[in-house]
């Protein structure tokens, strides 16, 4: 019998998970998180449910030592604290992460910076979950999830975090509506509920008009707002985006941060998004830099125009001499 896990396969941020998750069969005897029965994968695909339409410095921000705070003045969601990542043995030892502490309230839309090797990466893998720390906790809606089991943690990645991968990751035997709906599926979300959320999720990130098409027939720009849909549809508590404009022009890059800036601010998305490009952190609350595996300074957007919060960013950007991206 064929089976559908609760996990999807993580690609971006790292490699599989040694548990995948509790197998749901296909036949609708399997029970989702509410105990309800599942109807079956093959009702959702149903053609017919288709929608068709530091220092102070020149940059003028301190050198951060104690663990920034929300912007908005918020509950956390996500609390970093004291968490470390050491690689290596006794005689080659390398800190990735040196004690980073940080919050994101409800609703904050954070970028992390810095430059290559300075740990944003390993930052994102661990809040993902897809590799563990060394020591620290990570507390993600007021449950710490260093202290899970793998049965928990494959739970916790799947309803409570969306992502979104730089080459959008979409499965292309599907087509954009199936993608979407995928998601929703291994939650254990009705069949008869799950059109009507991926059709609305879709009209609101403006791809109602590609659900019919395959990936292959999209651009990349369509193909990364069905891969932020896919993110938003199951309502995650934090959504984790790792470069997501790398692989895409400028016109296309645009539309993609406006896509997640009304994501953060009409939908109430709380994302954070790890960025070389300081065009795409100018569109966030507030951007951490992360140095030498620690957080070295924080901008905070505040009421600046976007333009006005990029030039700090590139001053800071300069100051690290970090890469700066995309400065147009």
């Amino acid at each position: 019998m064929a089976e559908v896990y609760t996990e999807p396969v993580p690609s971006a941020f790292g490699a599989e998970p040694a548990d995948p998750g509790t197998p749901l069969p296909l036949d609708g005897r399997g029970a989702g998180p509410d105990g309800a029965a599942l109807d079956g994968i093959a009702a959702t695909f149903a053609r017919g449910n288709y929608g068709t339409a530091a220092p102070q410095g020149a940059s003028g921000v301190r050198a951060a030592h104690a663990a920034p705070r929300p912007a908005s003045g918020g509950s956390p969601i996500l609390s970093v604290r004291s968490v470390e990542k050491v690689f290596g043995s006794r005689d080659s030892v390398t800190h990735a992460l040196a004690g980073v502490s940080f919050d994101v309230a409800g609703g904050e839309f954070v970028g992390i910076m810095g430059p290559s090797g300075s740990g944003k990466t390993t930052l994102l893998n661990c809040v993902s979950t897809i590799d563990t720390v060394t020591s620290g906790h990570i507390i993600v809606g007021g449950r710490d999830i260093t202290g899970m089991s793998r049965r928990q943690l494959a739970k916790f990645r799947r309803d409570d975090l969306g992502f979104i991968f730089q080459d959008s990751n979409l499965l292309d035997t599907l087509t954009g509506f199936e993608n979407i709906a995928l998601a929703l599926t291994i939650k254990g979300e009705p069949a008869r509920s799950i059109p009507a959320k991926v059709n609305a999720m879709a009209a609101r990130l403006g791809v109602d008009g590609v659900l019919q098409k395959y990936p292959y027939q999209m651009s990349g720009g369509q193909k990364q707002r069905i891969a932020a849909a896919r993110a938003m549809v199951t309502d995650p508590k934090l959504i984790l985006a790792d470069e997501p404009t790398g692989a895409l022009d400028s016109r296309a890059a645009t539309v993609m941060l406006e896509i997640m800036e009304m994501m953060n601010r009409q939908m109430g998305a709380t994302i954070m998004m790890v960025t070389h490009d300081a065009f795409a952190a100018s569109y966030t609350n507030r951007v951490l830099f992360i140095k030498d595996g620690a957080v070295f300074n924080e901008l905070r957007r505040g009421d600046e125009a976007r333009d006005a919060f990029f030039a700090r960013i590139m001053e800071v950007v300069s100051f690290l001499g970090g890469e700066a991206g995309h400065v147009s």
